[in-house]
Parts: C-alpha cells; structure tokens; sequence
C-alpha cells in the first residue's frame, strides 16, 4: 500500500504497465474484483442493464485502484489518470512490439470483465469468429454517433434532465446531479441508439443479436479499436452534444480535469 504522504511516481515504464495487466487480469480471474462480477451477473432479469454496467465499471477502476496502489499511486481517479498519462509517455519511445502488447493486455483485461459480468461466452465466440475489422467497427461506430445526435434522441436527453433533483448548491448535491445526468444519457444510449426497434436495432442490423446480449457482443467487439482516432472522434463529437443536451457544462468539467491534472 503507497504512503499517503509519499510523492506519487514521476513515471512508469512499459515492463510495469504489462505487469499491472497482469495483476489486474489475476484479481478479476481469482480475486475480490471476479467474486463482485459474479453478483453483477446475477442480477440479470432483475436489475436495469445500465445499473448493472455501472456497477461492472466500478469494480473495474476498483481494481484498477488496488493494482496502480502498488506502484506507488494514489487510489482514486486522481492516482488513475497519472497513471494513464504516465503510461501513455512511456509508450512514446517503446517499440511498436511493447506498444501492441500493451494494448492487447488492455483489451483482454476489459473483455474478461464483460463477459465475467454479463455471463456471456465471449471469449469462445471471438476466438472462432476473429476479430471485427477496423473498416467495420468505424462504419459501426458511425451509424451509433448519427443515432446519438438525432432530434428525438437529443430532445429526450434534454426533457428529462429538465426537470431538477437538486436541493441545494453544495458541492455534494451538485455532484449527485452530475451523476444523475450521466445516467440519463447513459440509459437512452442503449435503449434509444443501441436497442431502439427490437429485431431492427442497430445492435441486431450490425449482426450481434437482439437485446441486451447484443450490446454487450457489440461492445465486447469494439474493445480491439477503443484507441482508434477517427472512433473517438466520431463518439465525441456526438457525446458532446448528448451532454449539451442534458445541461452538462463541458467547459467546466474540462477545465476541472485540467486542474486535477495539474494539481
């Protein structure tokens, strides 16, 4: 466990960043992290997808706290995003080898949570399909940012987080607000971009299947191109106007992880 008072690291390098993979994939196989995944897949039919995937996304940075704690960061979103950019920094000078092993680390990381979490056979079924190709996942990607920025996905955003929860001005009730927000996109994103039509979604038009199952398939998919450019520039550029819609100001927010990443 890091001192708290302790400085954080001034930098990693790519040797540890495989083994904080490594570690990661140990807790989520053998650990604390696969016994909380386990409940979260028992909930199926009884608690709201998008209840479940934010309780999957906690244990996952959970872990990732514990791990990123051992080498000497902080274990919050704090010590994770210097962890991040000092990662990133030691990936600019390691050779392209080093560099795939890392994102593959990753990936395999993130899809042994998902199918932990959702009791889904997906690593048999990638290893006989293969993987999705880039020219795939891009027009994919695509058709879920257009859906994301249509007038009746947008307006329902806006309509429900119209109307305000927030008692006060602390900074608690602020957050839970913000919080609350996240959910609301969170949840018309599968049910309005991803799931909206049944047999003729967009999960079951791109071939993963009907419902639920679909979606998490689809996303189980994506992870092999998380990192590619012209994806993230399709999903920001439509994240950012579901926030606008939702009343988020994302100036604030960016202005507030610059601080944090300065502090």
């Amino acid at each position: 466990m890091a001192n708290a008072n302790a400085p954080p690291p001034e930098k990693i390098s790519p040797e540890a960043g495989l083994g904080a993979q490594d570690a990661m994939k140990l807790f989520i196989q053998h650990g604390v992290g696969r016994r909380k995944l386990n409940e979260v897949a028992a909930e199926k039919g009884k608690t709201p997808l998008v209840d479940r995937w934010q309780k999957m996304v906690a244990t996952y940075i959970e872990t990732q706290c514990h791990v990123i704690t051992l080498l000497g960061y902080t274990p919050d979103e704090r010590g994770i995003g210097l962890y991040t950019q000092h990662l990133q920094q030691a990936l600019t000078s390691a050779s392209p080898e080093v560099q795939d092993m890392l994102r593959i680390a990753g990936r395999d990381t993130y899809r042994m949570v998902l199918a932990n979490a959702f009791d889904l056979p997906l690593m048999e079924e990638q290893e006989s399909k293969g993987e999705l190709s880039i020219v795939d996942a891009r027009n994919i990607m695509h058709k879920v940012s257009l859906r994301m920025q249509a007038p009746e996905v947008l307006e329902k955003v806006a309509k429900i987080c119209a109307t305000s929860v927030v008692m006060n001005d602390s900074p608690e009730a602020q957050q839970m607000d913000m919080a609350r927000k996240h959910t609301v996109i969170q949840q018309v994103m599968v049910d309005d971009v991803y799931l909206s039509g049944g047999s003729s979604s967009l999960v079951s038009e791109c071939g993963f299947g009907e419902g639920e199952d679909g979606y998490v398939k689809l996303q189980f998919q994506l992870a092999e191109h998380q990192g590619d450019p012209l994806i993230s520039q399709y999903v920001g550029a439509a994240m950012l106007k579901l926030m606008e819609s939702a009343g988020i100001d994302v100036a604030a927010l960016q202005q507030q992880a610059q601080a944090q990443g300065q502090a």
